[in-house]
């Protein structure tokens, strides 16, 4: 008995090891390039588990059309080739419907995705349908090799002397990729989030310090929560889709101690998770529209 249990506690250790090393994530930003004068910042993240991949890209993030799509695809280490592809919206700012967006299908050589600094390589664009639109190519750098140079950005910053110590203290370069990620919804944007569920869960609350931002909450234009005080405890709300698109509206009453007004916000369904944030001024609007596929 007490050799069967040995080799059981043996077993998990070696597949809690297995999985360990097989689990990888990795982080690329840069840009998609359309032609010689238009380029859009992407960001690609993924699991690789054995030489499948799966995980999400972010288009145009932080800009007037940041969409975010699930991708799945392919390593292959004896061939030294990357293949992945665009194929599900999960949020998008951009007010085109979904059957009109060009996905990303990318194929390229990488060397060795467990050192890669960064690649590039030509992709197809292809509607939904399958139908082609835009090619063209992707440039990225690994997440890694960013911060670094961010990092070093900073140091050469902080000892300037053209600077003074207040300017320093907020333009502190390491916060910026955080920011450029961190999906805000401001004055008069909507987001589009696509579900498949009968019903999704909200969640309200003040990641930062409390200073007392208030908020309306409208769902279809009906009031849900009025003159609510964010805190740090989420609030949890949780709404039927009986149409094809639900609009939550959320309106900026007070902007607390510590201007603008910044609420987090966070939607999930059965498959996806999209976590955002206000960035509005007293009496400003912001909107989300939840939209069933």
């Amino acid at each position: 008995m007490r050799n069967f249990y040995s080799r059981v506690i043996l077993f998990l250790i070696c597949l809690t090891f297995t999985t360990t090393l097989q689990a990888q994530e990795f982080e690329f930003f840069g840009v998609i390039k359309l032609n010689d004068t238009s380029f859009i910042s992407y960001k690609v993240l993924f699991d690789r588990v054995n030489d499948s991949i799966q995980g999400y890209s972010l288009t145009d993030f932080a800009g007037k059309h940041e969409t975010k799509s699930n991708i799945r695809g392919f390593y292959n280490e004896d061939e030294k080739l990357l293949s992945f592809n665009e194929y599900d919206i999960v949020y998008t700012k951009s007010p085109v419907v979904q059957k009109d967006f060009c996905f990303v299908n990318f194929e390229g050589k990488v060397r060795n995705l467990d050192k890669v600094k960064a690649f590039s390589g030509d992709f197809k664009g292809l509607y939904a349908d399958g139908s082609s639109c835009l090619d063209g190519m992707i440039i990225v750098n690994s997440g890694e090799q960013v911060k670094k140079r961010v990092e070093k950005i900073d140091k050469v910053i902080q000892r300037s002397k053209k600077f003074s110590d207040s300017i320093k203290k907020n333009i502190k370069v390491a916060r910026v990729l955080d920011t450029l990620t961190r999906n805000i919804i401001a004055k008069g944007e909507n987001l589009n989030i696509f579900t498949r569920d009968q019903k999704i869960k909200l969640s309200i609350y003040d990641a930062g310090k409390v200073d007392g931002d208030i908020i309306n909450l409208y769902v279809d234009d009906k009031p849900v929560l009025e003159n609510y005080t964010v805190l740090h405890e989420k609030k949890y709300l949780e709404f039927k889709l009986e149409k094809e698109q639900t609009k939550i509206r959320i309106e900026a009453v007070s902007e607390g101690t510590s201007a603008p007004n910044t609420v987090r916000l966070e939607v999930e369904d059965s498959r996806n998770f999209v976590r955002t944030i206000t960035n509005l001024k007293e009496g400003e609007e912001a909107q989300m529209t939840i939209v069933k596929k």
